[in-house]
């Protein structure tokens, strides 16, 4: 009787355990060089793609083409990566970063490649992250950025082009006047240039200038951060490797810098140095760039995308590029985007993961290394108790272990709950049994 008690209670664990893995969902992504980043609804944190700097943070430096989950973080918010190293900040306001550093750009006291999370010392109060090729960015609760890593074409913002392996302030300059870059509520960089989006809706670009990716005429190297002075009120900013995206309060989607499409044909090249508008557009509520491309989810939550689609990042089944957003066809309900190198990432209402572009290192997470040229659905859950079958050789058969993986779990929900409920009816009928016993004494 006991040890029954003891499979019951098994039982009932499992079951639980069960429910919970099957109900994680994936909440924010991102891409970077060849490798993705995924937040689920538990503050875990999944990476997939190239592992050559230990940026999928397993502790190994293993490619994977199925994602896998990163250990010892925990309560994680929000997550970025950069061109190779990753970045997670927990609901503390405390930062882990892992991956390449030959820069500084994991804020370690060295200058070593680290495959498992380091946690930034003397440093919290973080409220949002991004990376840059070899350079780091955070903003804290009081509205001031940070930055640290390379510095050769100004990244940092602090007045130098100086490396450095501590976060120093950004800084801007106004009226000939320089102090620390403030009242800020957005980041975002991919390449060597930076955009910071204030509370009263300006935006304010550092950096390299040498595709007008600033906003500005001014061309070459800017060390501080300058306003962007012909934009209206801006809710939402994003940036590419030469270009640069704004969305306003209106919904309208604002660009500037070399024109993603042509970025690689040196001959019809189209750069703007100011921001110019997209016309003729349904509103837009949320923006991202990958390195040579953009996204945008417009009001009735449809995903658009341009730029360069050498590699079909742009997800219409085709490899043309376009200057202008064309629609995704065939996915509905979008409400998160990320943009990779070559690659992009969206997650619907369903907490579906969709993704698409080249594929080399497995980026993709669909457990091949094949380039997918349209939308193509992935489940991190599906993956998780297999992520540790790293002998297995041949992508086809990682591709067949997560579908059988994914049917093993289904039969055996079925079957724990199948056994708890025989274990139950079981104890309520011997209880019965001696209670109707002893009534009789």
């Amino acid at each position: 009787m006991k040890a029954l008690m003891i499979i019951q209670q098994i039982f009932n664990i499992a079951i639980f355990t069960c429910i919970g893995i099957i109900n994680t969902h994936a909440q924010i992504v991102d891409g970077g060089n060849g490798h993705a980043i995924v937040l689920d609804s538990l503050g875990q944190v999944w990476t997939i793609g190239r592992n050559d700097y230990g940026q999928l943070g397993d502790g190994s430096l293993i490619n994977s083409n199925i994602p896998l989950k990163v250990k010892y973080l925990k309560s994680i918010q929000a997550i970025s990566r950069g061109y190779d190293h990753s970045i997670a900040l927990d609901s503390s306001g405390q930062l882990y970063l892992w991956g390449r550093n030959n820069y500084g750009q994991l804020g370690c006291s060295d200058v070593y490649d680290h495959s498992t999370p380091q946690k930034l010392q003397n440093h919290d109060h973080f409220v949002a992250i991004e990376g840059g090729h070899w350079h780091t960015l955070g903003l804290k609760d009081d509205g001031l950025v940070w930055a640290w890593g390379h510095n050769y074409f100004g990244e940092l913002g602090n007045g130098n082009r100086e490396h450095c392996q501590w976060p120093v302030n950004v800084l801007q300059i106004e009226d000939f006047k320089i102090s620390p870059l403030n009242h800020v509520k957005k980041i975002a960089t991919v390449g060597y240039h930076g955009l910071a989006l204030k509370e009263d809706g300006s935006v304010w670009s550092w950096g390299p200038n040498d595709f007008n990716e600033l906003g500005h005429p001014c061309k070459g190297i800017q060390t501080y951060a300058n306003k962007i002075e012909s934009l209206p009120t801006i809710v939402d900013i994003a940036v590419g490797w030469h270009h640069s995206v704004a969305l306003d309060n209106s919904g309208n989607i604002w660009v500037w810098g070399s024109d993603p499409a042509f970025q690689f044909k040196e001959e019809t090249k189209k750069m703007y140095d100011h921001p110019v508008p997209f016309t003729g557009l349904p509103k837009m509520k949320k923006i991202a760039c990958g390195s040579w491309h953009s996204l945008a989810i417009d009001e009735h939550d449809r995903l658009w995308t341009w730029g360069k689609n050498h590699f079909g990042m742009l997800g219409t089944g085709d490899t043309i590029s376009s200057s202008t957003p064309v629609l995704v066809p065939g996915l509905k309900d979008i409400v998160e985007i990320g943009g990779g190198c070559f690659q992009s990432i969206a997650i619907d209402k369903a907490k579906q993961i969709f993704t698409f572009g080249d594929n080399p290192s497995g980026q993709l997470g669909n457990g091949t290394n094949r380039r997918c040229l349209s939308p193509i659905s992935l489940d991190i859950i599906d993956a998780s108790p297999i992520q540790h079958l790293t002998s297995a050789t041949i992508n086809e058969s990682k591709h067949q272990l997560n579908k059988i993986q994914q049917l093993f779990q289904n039969s055996a929900l079925f079957f724990l709950l199948l056994g708890s409920l025989i274990l139950n009816f079981y104890f309520i009928f011997k209880t019965w049994k001696i209670q109707i016993s002893l009534s009789r004494r």
